[in-house]
């Protein structure tokens, strides 16, 4: 899935998301690893579509987030490989 979020959940969570991404991307004065992300991807292909993958950003993994099966270790793994995602993309 390119380019949107999912319409599946909730449609105030979604628009919330996109908000705060969006507040992100234009209003935050401060430097911030997904804001970086976000401007590089809005100077590529446009402000909504970077908008929209800062908000997937912000939502997280779904695997990670609610599962109770998931240890500590897991979750500190994936964060780490999350950061170098963002790092890889930004260097």
């Amino acid at each position: 899935m390119q380019g949107r979020i999912s319409k599946a959940g909730d449609a105030d969570v979604r628009r919330a998301l996109y908000e705060a991404a969006s507040a992100l991307l234009m209003r935050f004065k401060r430097k911030d690893k997904i804001k970086t992300w976000g401007l590089l991807i809005a100077r590529r292909t446009g402000h909504r579509k970077a908008t929209v993958a800062a908000a997937r950003e912000l939502a997280g993994d779904h695997a990670c987030v609610g599962n109770a099966a998931t240890s500590a270790a897991d979750v500190a793994a994936h964060t780490m490989r999350k950061d170098r995602r963002l790092l890889a993309v930004l260097a």
